[in-house]
């Protein structure tokens, strides 16, 4: 039996130990409040904590530095990191392989209306192969996934070669600075996964997500003297109506065959005080999703930023409000007020191809594709140099919705991908020998 023969058959003699331990995960409520300003992952991150250690790790529990990070044009200001502790646990090498940070985020969106679940969301119950709970996609199952393959590759009899640093962070759904504030405290590898649910997938991008507020002018008057008024609502609908075919325009032209094309979402509306009033305001949110690298027509890379695509929707919109008499004299103001930067490894890089093979060898195929939402690779790669790709078990599409779940099979085999990646991985030393 060879070496990887053995670390899966260590693991299937495991399955028992590796769903009670993400249940175990599951019933923390580690839930954010107002979109991160604070949060709930104290007791999770101390429970992680102990675990690690008493399986020999070197664990640190820090709170992120806002003071450390607000010179990082993503980061998210406002929030507050009092008792909600980054966890950092470090498995020292054997010997002289390459080291490895494993990451991933704790935190969870609010359940929302419990009525709803049909599952109770912290009891990690299974149903029809998939295990049901709050955050169980995103993504404590992918933490469980990374920390047993690192333990159990240890059981097995092949302890990493190189450094195995696993970061379990705060905040990633309140914009990141969890995973930001490991980077500002200096930890590095030569290489890092993040398990956010990828179906398990190979995710060597992740698109970059802008936020936008735009604040649209009317004039308020009494609803039976409409006619002198201006409707900031209808104004509004009319840029609505505007970034709609500007998405239908990118939707025709801009493209990579890692990822969907790039999107702009109409996510909230709010304006007017009564509905007898003609409102004189109107505040509207789109979500930006875009490319980190587009294609030409000859499959050429193009290159993109957050401030090519600011520019492109400033001067559509500016266009938009010129064929319109108050629109032209009241300019709506935009206010960018959340921006997660894509990140892009070349798929060529030797991290993808280990991960392929290693899927390949639990589940006898692989897929390389891009992540399609923002994501904390871009915090390792673009600020800490640290090659990055996205792989874990869950489909987003479970993701922040009632009755979230993953499939167990699933969960199981990322474990063992995992475990071989790590070995793998750590395997070969710094100097390529």
């Amino acid at each position: 039996m060879n070496e990887h023969a053995k670390i899966l058959s260590y693991i299937d003699s495991h399955r028992a130990e590796a769903i009670e331990f993400l249940q175990h995960m599951v019933a923390f409520d580690s839930s954010t409040i107002h979109h991160g300003l604070d949060g709930q992952e104290l007791a999770i991150q101390e429970w992680l904590a102990g675990v690690l250690a008493g399986w020999g790790l070197e664990t640190r529990l820090f709170e992120p530095d806002n003071a450390k990070m607000k010179v990082f044009p993503d980061f998210s200001p406002g929030h507050s990191y009092r008792n909600r502790p980054n966890l950092v646990a470090t498995l020292k090498g054997a010997g002289n392989g390459r080291s490895l940070i494993l990451n991933g985020h704790v935190d969870t969106m609010p359940a929302g209306d419990r009525a709803r679940w049909t599952h109770d969301p912290w009891a990690g119950e299974i149903a029809d192969g998939d295990m049901f709970g709050l955050g169980v996609c995103d993504m404590k199952a992918g933490v469980a996934a990374m920390i047993l393959a690192t333990r159990f590759l240890c059981e097995a009899g092949f302890p990493p070669q190189g450094d195995v640093l696993i970061q379990s962070v705060v905040d990633e759904e309140g914009g990141g600075n969890g995973t930001l504030g490991c980077v500002v405290e200096g930890y590095r590898a030569d290489a890092a996964i993040v398990t956010e649910p990828t179906r398990l997938h190979v995710q060597p991008a992740s698109r970059g997500v802008l936020l936008l507020e735009v604040a649209v002018e009317g004039r308020a008057t009494h609803a039976c003297l409409k006619w002198g008024g201006v409707n900031a609502i209808e104004k509004g609908v009319k840029i609505i109506q505007g970034m709609i075919e500007l998405e239908r325009l990118w939707l025709a032209t801009r493209r990579n065959p890692l990822f969907p094309p790039p999107t702009i979402t109409i996510g909230q509306i709010t304006g007017g005080l009564a509905g007898s009033q003609v409102p004189g305001e109107c505040v509207l949110k789109f979500d930006v999703k875009y490319l980190p690298v587009e294609m030409d027509r000859d499959g050429r890379d193009k290159p993109n930023n957050a401030d090519m695509v600011k520019q492109e929707i400033s001067d559509w919109i500016r266009t938009l409000c010129a064929g319109d008499p108050w629109l032209a004299d009241h300019p709506p103001a935009l206010s960018w007020y959340q921006h997660c930067i894509p990140h892009y490894l070349d798929p060529r890089h030797p991290l993808v191809g280990l991960m392929r093979g290693a899927t390949e060898a639990v589940r006898e195929w692989s897929m390389v594709s891009g992540f399609p939402a923002g994501c904390d690779a871009r915090h390792l790669q673009n600020r800490a140099g640290v090659p990055a790709i996205i792989f874990g078990p869950g489909d987003l599409q479970y993701a922040h919705s009632i009755d979230e779940r993953v499939s167990v099979q699933e969960y199981l085999d990322a474990i063992k991908i995992l475990a071989l990646a790590i070995h793998d991985w750590t395997s070969a030393t710094r100097n390529g020998d």
